[in-house]
């Protein structure tokens, strides 16, 4: 089992502390790194932040699919090669304020029905990246809530084709609808996404922002998400998956320390 654990890149200073507890820490294979445009540092300009003999854990900046011309050549080409970037998450990026009433106008901008020749742009800049750097190491977003399971596996397999080696979730909260997903998606390389929500404020954020599902169970307190997020690991290690932790206001020693204690 491969973990990953993103990094909000709100810093250059808090960049390199988490980086350096993440080294300590042994577990952890992949950092990702969020491209947030409401903080200054982009994601691959984090990734040049971090030591450079600094091979473990593997850096994965984040890449918006609309903020890259489908005409012009990826402009990033020799600062990934230079920074020795060699994997990459490539995400829909949020949509323009006026349109956010349609999500799947949104992120679905052309017919992705089974055996469809049409491309969202996110496929298109898969395609593209894997075309012109093809050492990269592409994985794709994906999202249990955004329509329905058929739609989003059919999503899935459409970025496969176009040259994701994986996939990267949201975070989930219910280990049955993960479990759902996990028999469809049985063999592939897969990391499962974890965030720990601690206030009724964030459990109606996922919910209302992107429509998550919460069982009946659930508690916003970190006893809770604890014992879920060893269930999940517990799940990835004995399914042949992998994991991502998501503790975005967390103090990441605390979080790391509870759920691998």
């Amino acid at each position: 089992m491969d973990i990953s654990l993103e990094l909000i890149p709100r810093s250059v200073s808090s960049l390199k502390e988490d980086f350096l507890l993440c080294r300590s820490w042994g577990a952890i294979n992949y950092i990702n790194i969020p491209d947030l445009t409401r903080f200054p540092i982009r994601s691959w300009e984090a990734c040049a932040s971090f030591p450079p003999d600094a091979d473990t854990p593997a850096l994965m900046p984040h890449l918006r699919a609309r903020d890259f011309s489908p005409e012009e050549p990826f402009p990033l080409v020799e600062h990934f090669r230079a920074g020795r970037i060699r994997q990459v998450l490539v995400i829909a990026g949020d949509p323009p304020k006026e349109r956010e009433k349609n999500p799947a106008e949104d992120f679905f901008p052309s017919a992705l029905s089974r055996g469809s020749k049409k491309e969202s742009a996110t496929t298109g800049f898969i395609k593209k990246l894997k075309t012109e750097m093809p050492e990269l190491e592409i994985y794709a977003a994906f999202d249990p809530y955004r329509t329905n399971i058929r739609y989003e596996l059919d999503y899935l397999e459409a970025k496969k084709e176009a040259g994701a080696a994986g996939f990267f979730s949201q975070p989930f909260f219910d280990l049955r609808l993960l479990e759902i997903y996990a028999e469809y998606l049985e063999g592939r390389r897969v990391f499962w996404g974890v965030a720990p929500v601690l206030t009724t404020g964030s459990r109606l954020y996922w919910e209302s922002r992107n429509r998550a599902v919460f069982p009946r169970s659930f508690r916003a307190d970190l006893s809770w998400n604890v014992e879920f997020a060893a269930q999940v690991i517990d799940f990835c290690g004995r399914s042949n998956f992998n994991l991502y932790l998501m503790p975005i206001k967390l103090d990441l020693k605390t979080y790391l320390q509870e759920i691998f204690k």
